[in-house]
């Protein structure tokens, strides 16, 4: 278990550093900003902003990508989980 949180929290930082949300994406180098789109906070971070400046749009836009990744990645551990009920009553 020590092992699963390490590693949980490790990919969160990653994914956050990525996507802007710890870090401007400033100050981390060019081929970052060209990554962060794919990071959820990257997303996250950038609806926020938008939100405390009173744009409507941009944070409409952030919970559509963000709602987009929680159904694939819901979808994918579905997919990975399925047929594990029947080993897990086996035990």
């Amino acid at each position: 278990m020590g092992e699963l949180s390490a590693a949980y929290d490790i990919g969160g930082m990653l994914l956050s550093s990525t996507g802007g949300a710890l870090v401007p994406l400033s100050v981390l180098p060019a081929w970052v900003a060209d990554a962060a789109p794919a990071s959820p906070g990257y997303w996250a971070a950038g609806g926020l902003r938008a939100a405390l400046d009173g744009d409507a749009h941009t944070p409409a836009a952030a919970r559509g990508t963000l709602l987009g990744v929680a159904l694939v990645c819901g979808t994918l551990a579905t997919i990975r989980l399925q047929g594990r009920s029947s080993r897990l009553a086996a035990l």
